[in-house]
């Protein structure tokens, strides 16, 4: 395996591993695009045209990927298309899906910045905005709107709980039941 190839296969899985379920951190990374440019000088490794890149469970799709080094470690990727997504499962199997324009990961901190029409679907939650910030190991997040943008005000679409979703279903057979035995 070149060198070139062992320090990407390194970086992401330094990278990804982070918040990843922990088989992820095992698989294989499989990096697409239509093309890949990387300069030791500057640290920046550049992935453009139909970037997929997986790794268990992770799959991060994007028109362009940007991977930045700091101390030799990978300090920020930037994902950007129309839209970019990323999505995984955590480690108790639900899925976290995250779109926006422009993505901004940051796996030291163990971030998610999401920019320009943003959202995030998170155990069927979703989360609307113009830019959503994600903490992966607390799991928690704040959203704005902006006035200037298409996303306004942000948007939260909760589910009805199980619990109530199943009392809900039980209701309706018991009053058809009333109905077919007074008829």
């Amino acid at each position: 395996m070149s060198l070139f190839r062992m320090l990407i296969a390194a970086t992401l899985v330094f990278s990804f591993g982070l918040s990843a379920m922990p088989e992820d951190s095992y698989q294989s990374i499989i990096v697409e695009s239509d093309m890949a440019a990387r300069s030791a000088k500057t640290g920046l490794t550049q992935y453009t045209g139909n970037v997929t890149i997986r790794q268990g469970s992770m799959i991060i799709d994007a028109n362009q990927v940007t991977v930045h080094y700091k101390n030799n470690k990978v300090s920020r990727i930037l994902c950007t298309g129309n839209p970019a997504s990323y999505q995984q499962s955590n480690k108790l199997g639900s899925r976290v899906l995250a779109r926006a324009e422009t993505i901004e990961y940051m796996p030291t901190e163990e971030l998610i910045n999401l920019k320009t029409d943003a959202s995030l679907s998170r155990n069927g939650t979703l989360i609307k905005g113009d830019s959503i910030n994600y903490d992966l190991q607390n799991e928690t997040w704040k959203a704005k709107g902006d006035n200037q943008s298409k996303q306004k005000r942000i948007q939260l679409v909760i589910p009805p709980s199980r619990q109530a979703a199943a009392s809900e279903t039980v209701q309706p057979s018991t009053s058809t039941q009333k109905e077919s035995d007074s008829q």
